[in-house]
Parts: structure tokens; sequence; C-alpha cells
């Protein structure tokens, strides 16, 4: 049930692969301080059909099967769709690999609610249990050098800091703002979807807010080692192409593109020289530009050289 002071809020964990990661996110779930919320659990295709083996084991989550992969984009637009359906207020998306702090939704709701043009509210990321604040500072958008930054926090002690976008590991989102502005674009499948909602909410005229308050540990990167590493380098390179030349000005337009391309070209002239591991790398950057270009969006047909699966968290 929904109150003034604390509105419902819908938990979506996309599982993949990593089921050990994923028990322990829904562990850390039990015990959240906040009164008023509900989690739902999306397997996203998973290889072996784990997700619902895992929520039998937790029997206050709701469950959803997409029944195939639909990428970071297209799992979390089910799960989101499913919550907006059951009459969510606020909607918190939290990777898989990921253990939250028992206050972190609580202080969290206490900054949105006191923010009404917030459309995106987002935790500080630590590393691995530690103190330290790590790649967890306001998000930033170089729309001329083509680059995404997650600045050094210096503000700790600030209720909020707003910023241009927020991480997709820990997000929590408005259903107002998603309903006015749309959900995930999927033509990313994964990579930079955070980085354009957020760009579209602030377009819309909402606010993204970083609460240094609220803590989530993030493992990060716990399902893109090894040969999965080579889809990292497709989608990036491919959706940082979608994501400026489709958003920035038109005088950022051209700059970006030199920025894209030089760092292309660079990297065509050096990784042949870092073995196999390199060569793999600019194959995998090169299709990427290759889709691009083809306008081949949406989850790659290219990579079964590498890996079945690209990342999924």
């Amino acid at each position: 049930m929904t109150t003034d002071d604390t509105p419902l809020v819908f938990v979506i964990v996309l599982h993949w692969q990593g089921s050990h990661y994923t028990r322990a996110c829904l562990a850390s779930l039990r015990a959240l301080s906040y009164p008023n919320f509900k989690v739902l659990l999306v397997d996203n295709g998973s290889p072996d059909g784990s997700g619902k083996s895992i929520a039998s084991q937790f029997p206050e989550v709701a469950f959803l099967a997409t029944g195939e992969n639909l990428g970071f984009s297209g799992g979390c637009n089910a799960g989101i769709k499913f919550c907006l359906d059951a009459g969510a207020e606020w909607i918190w998306l939290l990777n898989n690999d990921t253990r939250v702090d028992r206050d972190s939704l609580t202080t969290l709701m206490k900054v949105a609610q006191a923010s009404p043009d917030a459309g995106a509210l987002g935790g500080v990321v630590l590393s691995g249990g530690g103190d330290e604040f790590a790649a967890s500072g306001p998000g930033e958008i170089d729309f001329m050098r083509a680059k995404t930054y997650l600045r050094q926090l210096n503000s700790a002690g600030a209720e909020s800091v707003k910023c241009q976008w927020l991480s997709g590991s820990n997000l929590l989102l408005r259903s107002k703002a998603l309903k006015r502005t749309g959900l995930f674009d999927e033509r990313y499948f994964l990579y930079f979807e955070d980085t354009d909602l957020c760009h579209r909410l602030t377009r819309a005229g909402w606010s993204c807010l970083l609460v240094p308050g609220a803590r989530v540990e993030h493992a990060g990167g716990a399902s893109t080692q090894g040969e999965r590493s080579y889809w990292r380098a497709y989608y990036y390179t491919r959706n940082r192409l979608v994501f400026f030349l489709d958003h920035a000005g038109l005088l950022a337009r051209l700059p970006a593109l030199f920025s894209i391309a030089g760092h292309l070209v660079r990297h065509a002239i050096v990784l042949p020289f870092r073995g196999q591991a390199g060569r793999n790398q600019l194959r995998a950057e090169m299709l990427g530009l290759k889709d691009y270009l083809c306008r081949r969006f949406g989850k790659a047909a290219c990579l079964d050289w590498c890996e079945d699966s690209p990342k999924q968290s």
C-alpha cells in the first residue's frame, strides 16, 4: 500500500548469469529499512534457466521470465512495464552483482520526495565492500570529445549532487518521468542506455541526482571477464556512435565524430601488436563500426566467434 510518506518502490534485479551474485543481491534487499517496497527478479534469458530456481529460494520476490536475452535495455524495459502495470510510483534498477546498504533506499527516497523535479537518482558505488568511493562521482558528458565521465565526488557530505547521467548499476526512476520520457532505447542492447535515458530525462526538464549518503557495493565487470570483454568492445564502439551522433548539437557533432574516428585509428595502429587479445579487440571494434554504418542495432549477430551471449548485468 502506498502512503504519502512511503511511496511504493519496485526493485528490479536483472538476472542473466552469475547466480551467486544474484542470490547475494536479493539477500541484501531483505535487510532494507525502507518499509514499502517489492522486488521483481527478471530472468533475461539465462542460459541455464536459473532465475526460476533462484526465485524459489526467495518467496517474497515476484518473478518474470523474458524467454530470451533482450539485453540490459530490453530486459529492464520488460521489468519496468511489469512494475508500472502493478502501480509502482518508483522503480529501482539494480545490477545483479550489487549489494545494497540497509538504509540506501530510505536515503534515496528521502531525497526523491524532497525533489519534485528529480526523474532519476543514484547512490554512490563502492568497490568490493571497501570504504573508498570507486568511480562513483557525478556523471558528465563531453559532447565535443564524445566521452562520458564519472567524476571524483568532492562533496561526500552533500545530500544530493546534480549530474548529467547516472550509472545503470543502481538507478532509481520516477514512474511519472518514465511515462513522459519513455523507457530505455533498445537499440543500445547494453552500454550507453543509461546515459541516453538520463540525457532524455534532463532534456525533458527532469533532474538527475547523485545521493552520496546512499551506498551500493558493485563487483563491476563480473559478467565481462575473459572472452566476453570483446562484447564490451563491440557494443561500446557502436553505441558511442549512436549516442553522440544522435544527441550532439550541430557544433559538437563534427568534433565528436573526429574524436571517435581518432580513437579507432589509434587502435587500428596499436592493437595488432598486442597479441591475439589486441587483435580480437580490434576486430570487435571494427564490427561495431560496421554495424553502426549499416544501421544494425539491438543484439549483435556477428559475435559468435567469441561467445554465445553478451554481458548482462
